[in-house]
């Protein structure tokens, strides 16, 4: 779950918002639209239809930040790295066994933290698949992680947040190196001379 934030006002300045445009006598045009009769009630009905669509507008993503909080093992989910906080931002670096894990945080043009449905995409699919699922760790919105697996290809990708309204518009992205998987480390013990039978 969530943070609860106080986002009560949102409706109060859509219809502000939403009144401020039929202002002037443009009540009547308002309320007449698509053969409605005019009157109070119609353009009262018809303001409140606006004021919903700026609240949405409100609470739109403007911004999303990726955190990258793990390196896991893809079958286990056990956690092989995490970066340190406050570093020098890095790609990430997995290995042919590996994901990467960020958290997302949406926030809105008045910085408060929204929970947007917002998709994913690699820019090299055959490096990485990636998808966004729910939070296991705690987040500012509550809602979402983004995972990129090794894919098959090693290499560079990478990975983008975006509306899917617009995905034209890249929110977030980050890059992830797949490297070659660990070699196991191996010891000679001391030489074992043995004589060779005589024929």
């Amino acid at each position: 779950m969530g943070v609860a934030f106080d986002r009560s006002d949102d409706p109060i300045l859509a219809l502000e918002f939403a009144s401020n445009l039929f202002t002037n006598g443009r009540y009547d045009l308002l309320a007449s639209t698509n053969g409605d009769a005019a009157g109070p009630n119609s353009a009262a009905v018809r303001v409140t239809q606006v004021a919903d669509v700026f609240v949405a507008w409100l609470r739109r993503p403007v911004a999303v930040t990726l955190t990258l909080v793990a390196i896991e093992e893809i079958d286990t989910g056990q956690v092989v790295s995490v970066p340190t906080p406050g570093g020098v931002p890095m790609p990430a670096n997995i290995d042919t066994s590996q994901q990467a894990r960020w958290v997302i945080n949406a926030t809105d043009d008045r910085a408060f933290p929204v929970d947007a449905s917002l998709a994913a995409r690699a820019s090299d699919p055959t490096v990485v698949t990636v998808m966004i699922e729910e939070a296991t760790l705690p987040t500012a919105s509550g809602k979402d992680e983004l995972i990129a697996a090794f894919a098959g290809t090693l290499g560079t990708s990478t990975v983008e947040v975006f509306d899917p309204v617009n995905p034209t518009v890249v929110l977030a992205a980050d890059t992830v190196v797949a490297n070659p998987g660990a070699v196991a480390a191996a010891t000679l013990g001391e030489p074992t001379i043995e004589e060779i039978p005589a024929p």
